[in-house]
């Protein structure tokens, strides 16, 4: 037997939503014009399209809304409708983005599209106090002592989460690592056109699949832009050809702070690594260059690591710098991870903390550079996001949403009944108890 559909897209919603009034109406466009100088829009188009002749016009005065593809996200609406077999031309008020075959279109009569998506989001919004989905995040690693710091026990719980219950590490030594305790010095990354990236070679004694790169960082000032780790081939330094899935999730560099942290990058999906090939980690940065708002990577001057040089950059050249590598640790693809014990009665253990800032506390720690996770709850969110998906099940979100478009329309004289039937299906549906997660055994709810 198939599972249940837990969840389904805000345009799968808003389109199964729309049916319940009669009002789906959807198909792909062969052409839209943007119109110009006084002269109105256009789209040409196939699909539901074909159920409508033009006469009587009862398309005019609804909405059409382009979704997906070229022209998205934008509604207008139509102020003409003609058909010429095979070819259905709908006029709509002002101009807008032209669009082409790729895009798909809906239309609605009786609803707009931001009415649907609205009704859906209260759905969400009802149950944020009550509904959470699980949440995980890899932000740092762990830092023990070394000539600029002591052992960090403390480390911050990046934003997102509205309870914690876990904390884990990383089952796997690095295989590749300049360790923190050769950290003596910082070098600026993107202050400068000529620092614009950060480049340093390395190589891994055994080939295959690799998937985590921690590098200690810090900001300096305010940035609001996030940080990108790429793997690199060489050419007498880094080759500017990315390696297949070289290219790391985005770290938010808002996350960090003034003080350093062991700053983790996730490949995902792994990358695969040749044993005694000189690679390149290059970091880079997705906004400007500014002299105030930047970042720092911590370095050892001693020259250390014996197989990869440092580079900095300007985004086109690259220039070597001699007696310094960057600290780092390379570990292979894993999703082993060992839970921390949570402090209780009688039980040492991983605590929550708020000393300024919401935080777990870790009475002992793996091994420098160790990657650790924490798992906890999101509440959920609203989304415009056409692809996102509604972690709620569907029916639930269906009839309430109908019943909030029934309620919008309370007291108006409808030309059908549809809001009323809907209501009285609504009604039904909205008789089952309120969808609730139930949080796990331990978990921590979290004030940030």
């Amino acid at each position: 037997m198939a599972s249940p559909t837990i969840g389904l897209t805000l345009q799968a919603l808003r389109r199964r939503i729309a049916r319940r009034y009669d009002d789906d109406i959807q198909g792909t466009a062969t052409t839209v014009t943007a119109g110009s100088g006084g002269t109105n829009g256009t789209m040409t188009a196939v699909g539901d399209l074909e159920k409508y002749p033009a006469t009587p016009s009862n398309l005019v005065g609804g909405e059409l809304s382009i979704v997906t593809g070229l022209g998205s996200i934008q509604s207008k609406p139509i102020t003409a409708h003609s058909y010429a077999d095979p070819t259905t031309t709908l006029t709509i008020a002002g101009t807008w983005t032209a669009g082409d075959s790729t895009s798909t279109y809906e239309i609605h009569r009786k609803f707009t599209k931001a009415q649907y998506d609205d009704a859906i989001n209260n759905a969400v919004d009802f149950l944020a106090d009550s509904y959470f989905t699980d949440t995980f995040s890899i932000p740092w690693a762990i830092e023990r002592a070394n000539t600029l710091a002591q052992d960090r026990h403390e480390y911050p719980i990046p934003s997102g989460f509205n309870y914690i219950y876990g904390v884990d590490y990383l089952d796997i030594s690095a295989t590749t690592k300049h360790d923190l305790s050769k950290f003596d010095v910082y070098r600026a990354m993107g202050d400068a056109t000529a620092r614009t990236e950060i480049a340093q070679g390395f190589k891994v004694s055994t080939t295959g699949f690799y998937q985590w790169v921690v590098i200690p960082m810090l900001e300096v000032g305010t940035v609001t832009d996030n940080l990108v780790l790429e793997i690199q081939t060489d050419s007498t330094g880094p080759s500017g050809t990315i390696v297949t899935y070289g290219t790391s999730d985005s770290v938010t560099g808002s996350g960090l702070d003034e003080a350093f942290r062991n700053v983790v990058f996730k490949f995902d999906p792994p990358v695969f690594l040749t044993g005694g090939t000189q690679y390149h980690l290059v970091i880079t940065r997705s906004g400007s260059v500014s002299s105030t708002n930047y970042y720092r990577v911590g370095e050892d001057d001693d020259n250390g690591y014996g197989d990869g040089t440092l580079y900095t950059s300007d985004a086109t050249t690259y220039t070597a710098v001699t007696g310094s590598d960057l600290c780092f640790a390379i570990f292979r693809a894993s999703d082993r991870w060992i839970p921390f014990k949570q402090r209780r009665s009688g039980v040492v253990g991983w605590e929550y903390r708020r000393v300024g800032e919401d935080q777990i506390f870790l009475p002992a720690l793996p091994s420098d550079m160790t990657p650790i996770r924490i798992r906890g709850l999101a509440a959920i969110a609203e989304t415009t996001t056409e692809t996102a998906t509604i972690p709620i099940r569907p029916e639930w979100v269906e009839a309430f949403a109908v019943q909030y478009l029934a309620a919008s329309r309370a007291g108006r004289a409808l030309p059908d009944n549809y809001a009323q039937q809907a209501a009285l299906w609504a009604d039904v549906i909205m008789r089952r108890p309120k969808p609730i997660r139930h949080l796990p055994a331990n978990s921590i709810r979290v004030f940030a």
